[in-house]
């Protein structure tokens, strides 16, 4: 016969790095976090299907093919400098809101100066080697 108890724990629960206060992993989250997920995503679709009635149906498949192909685009990868989408940010309209990622202490916006020549450089030698 097997009885259902609490779990005995084997080691200490870390919910700063696990981000899980529950002994079960599979608890579900409040539903305000579930819409609060989903909210792009539904913004996103409901402005494809009303584009789709008014314009016609080329128009969400054409903007969905020059999302793919802006996410593609990238610039030649440089150690300390982050790949940027910026045309990919610009049409999904990203660029014309301040986040508090693009103020608060965001290592792209460092003060340190690199010097591109010499990264770029370094990383042709290693390739090479």
């Amino acid at each position: 016969m097997e009885t259902k108890g609490a779990e005995i724990l084997r080691q200490p629960l870390d919910v700063l790095r696990t981000k899980n206060s529950s002994v079960e992993a599979g608890v579900a989250s409040h539903p305000v976090q579930i819409i609060q997920k989903q909210h792009k995503l539904n913004m996103v679709e409901g402005k494809m299907k009303m584009l789709a009635k008014i314009h016609g149906v080329h128009v969400p498949m054409r903007l969905k093919m020059d999302q793919t192909i802006l996410a593609q685009q990238r610039r030649f990868p440089v150690p300390g400098l982050k790949p940027s989408f910026v045309g990919l940010e610009t049409m999904l309209g990203q660029d014309e809101s301040i986040e508090f990622e693009d103020y608060l202490n965001n290592q792209e916006f460092s003060e340190k100066q690199i010097d591109i020549h010499t990264e770029i450089e370094k990383t042709m030698f290693q390739a090479g080697k």
